[in-house]
C-alpha cells in the first residue's frame, strides 16, 4: 500500500522525470542525499524485469578510502504542496475474436476515487557542482565489503542519491477495492481506490479495511546519479543521463530485442525454461501446494501489489537477506510464509515478520531462483491477463494450455487442440489470456493459429509463455 501511494504521487508530479518512488517504508530512512544505492539491471534472460534499486544503509563517505571524504553542500528547499481529488468513471473491455466460430469479451465497469493530501513536501538535494568538484581524485575502497560484493555482481551498479522528497506532516494511507465486471463467467476488477490524507488529530475516520500511517519526514521519492568506477577505485559522476555507470570490469550486456515472431519467442522461452526446470523436481504434494498458494495470491484483488510484494521477498531470500514483512497484511503474510516453508531448505522455524534465510546449496538456490523467475513473470502480466490466467489454473487446463503455448510459438499454429481446450468455456478464458498478452488467435474447427497480419510487439507474449510454463510444471503430477 505504501508503494502504491508513492507511485501514484509520482504519476502526478513527475510522470516522465528522474524521480524514483520509494517502494518500502523500511527503506525510507536509508535514502538521504549521498546515500549509496545498488541499481540492479535486468539480466539478459529476464530482460522484461524492471530495474531495481536497493538501499544499502551506507553513504558515499562510508565507502571511500581511509582519510578521504566529500563535503558536498546539501540544501533543503520547499518542493510543493500536494492535494488532489480525482474521480474516474468508465468502462474497459477486451475482446478476443478467433475467426467465425468464437468470440468472447472481458468487460469491467465501475468508478475509482482518489483523494491525496500529503501536505507540504520538501526536498533535500546535493549541489552537484560541489559534489563533482569534491569528488576529484577521490577513491572508493574496493576492499570494503559492499564494494567487493558489488563488483562480483555483473549487473550491479553503484549509484548515489542526488535528491530526496519527503513529507513534513504525518499522513494516513487507506485503501478500498471495488470489483464489478463480466467476461461471461469471469469477474473483472476495477482499479483500487487510494486515499492519502494528512492526519490532523489522533483519530482517523474511515470506512476502509486497511490503513497505514506514514510518519513525518519520510522519504517518498528520490533521484540518483550513477558512478563509473575504474579498477583503482577512482570514480566519475555520470552527469549525462545517457551515460551508464558500473565497474571497469563490466562489459556491455546486450539486451535482446523485443520479440516479434513466434520463432524468436520460442527461442527465448527455451532459454528461460532451463531456469524454471527445478520446479518439476519437487514432490507432487509440494508442487500442488505451491500452485494453490500462487493462485490464491494472484486472486488477492484486495491487495493489488501482492505479487510485487512476493517478488521482493523472494529476491531478498535469493540474495541471502532477511525479508521485511512487518507492513504486509496478515493474510498475505501467512501465504508468503507458507510458500517459503515449502521451498527446500528454507527455515521451518521463523516468525512471519522475520523470515531468516538459511544456508542454501546450489540446488536450493536454483529452486528459489525458479520460483523467483515465475513470480517475476506473473508480476509483469497485465491485470486482464492475470484474471484470465486465474480462470485457467486447474492442473488439466494448465497442462493443456502449456502444450498450446509450445505449439503456437514453435510453428505458429496448434493443429489439434486438446479435448480440454475444445470445451468452449475453457477456450474462452485461454483466448482472452492470449488477447491480453498481445497475441491474436484465429480458430478454425479443432485447430488454432496466430494471426500473421497482427505482429506481436513488446514483452507480454514471452512473459505470458513463461508464466504458463512455470505454473504447468507445478501442475504436473
Amino acid at each position: 500500500m505504501f508503494s502504491r501511494a508513492t507511485s501514484l504521487l509520482l504519476s502526478e508530479i513527475d510522470p516522465d522525470g528522474s524521480l524514483i518512488a520509494v517502494q518500502r517504508l523500511n527503506d525510507a530512512d536509508k535514502l538521504d542525499p549521498l546515500a549509496i544505492v545498488i541499481k540492479r539491471r535486468p539480466s539478459r534472460l529476464w530482460f522484461w524485469k524492471r530495474t531495481k534499486y536497493r538501499p544499502t544503509g551506507f553513504n558515499l563517505n562510508d565507502v571511500l578510502t581511509a582519510g578521504q571524504s566529500v563535503q558536498a553542500e546539501v540544501k533543503e528547499v520547499d518542493f510543493l504542496k500536494y492535494s488532489g481529488r480525482f474521480e474516474d468513471k468508465g468502462a474497459a473491455s477486451l475482446e478476443a475474436e478467433t475467426g467465425s466460430v468464437f468470440k468472447a469479451g472481458l468487460e469491467g465497469k465501475g468508478s475509482s476515487k482518489l483523494q491525496c493530501n500529503f501536505g507540504a513536501l520538501k526536498k533535500k538535494e546535493v549541489d552537484i557542482r560541489s559534489l563533482e568538484r569534491d569528488s576529484q581524485h577521490k577513491q572508493l575502497d574496493l576492499d570494503h565489503t559492499l564494494m567487493s560484493q558489488l563488483r562480483r555482481g555483473r549487473r550491479s551498479v553503484c549509484v548515489c542519491v542526488r535528491e530526496c522528497v519527503f513529507n513534513t506532516q504525518e499522513c494516513v494511507v487507506s485503501e478500498e477495492q471495488e470489483e464489478s465486471g463480466s467476461c461471461n463467467s469471469i469477474l473483472g476488477a476495477t482499479p483500487a481506490k487510494i486515499k492519502v490524507s494528512v492526519k490532523q488529530s489522533g483519530s482517523l475516520e474511515s470506512d476502509n479495511d486497511v490503513s497505514l500511517t506514514i510518519p513525518a519526514c519520510t522519504t517518498l521519492a528520490y533521484s540518483v546519479i550513477e558512478l563509473e568506477v575504474d579498477h583503482t577505485g577512482h570514480y566519475e559522476l555520470c552527469l549525462v543521463q545517457e551515460l551508464k555507470g558500473g565497474f571497469e570490469v563490466d562489459g556491455p550486456e546486450e539486451t535482446p530485442p523485443l520479440t516479434s515472431t513466434h520463432h524468436s519467442i520460442r527461442k527465448e522461452l527455451d532459454c528461460v525454461c532451463a531456469e524454471l526446470s527445478p520446479l518439476c523436481f519437487e514432490e507432487a504434494g509440494t508442487r500442488a501446494a505451491l500452485l494453490r498458494l500462487l493462485c490464491d495470491i494472484i486472486n488477492m484483488r484486495q491487495q493489488s501489489d501482492a505479487l510485487d510484494t512476493l517478488e521482493m521477498v523472494l529476491e531478498d531470500v535469493c540474495e541471502g537477506e532477511t525479508p521485511d514483512l512487518a507492513s504486509v497484511n496478515d493474510d498475505l503474510k501467512t501465504k508468503i510464509s507458507s510458500l517459503l516453508k515449502l521451498l527446500p531448505h528454507t527455515p521451518d522455524t521463523h516468525t512471519p515478520d522475520t523470515l531468516t534465510p538459511d544456508t542454501h546449496t546450489p540446488d536450493t538456490l536454483s529452486s528459489l531462483t525458479a520460483m523467483y523467475l515465475l513470480v517475476s513473470a506473473l508480476d509483469e502480466m497485465t491485470p486482464e491477463a492475470l484474471s484470465a490466467l486465474s480462470s485457467c489454473s486447474s492442473p488439466p487446463v494448465l497442462k493443456a494450455l502449456h502444450q498450446m503455448v509450445l505449439g503456437l510459438f514453435s510453428e505458429g499454429a496448434c493443429p489439434s487442440l486438446s479435448p480440454t481446450l475444445q470445451q468452449e468455456e475453457v477456450y474462452k478464458h485461454a483466448a482472452l489470456l492470449f488477447a491480453a498478452s498481445d497475441v491474436s488467435l484465429q480458430r478454425e474447427a479443432g485447430s488454432v493459429k496466430i494471426c500473421s497480419n497482427r505482429p506481436m510487439t513488446g514483452h507480454l507474449p514471452l512473459v505470458m509463455a513463461v508464466a504458463v510454463t512455470g505454473l504447468a510444471l507445478l501442475a504436473d503430477e
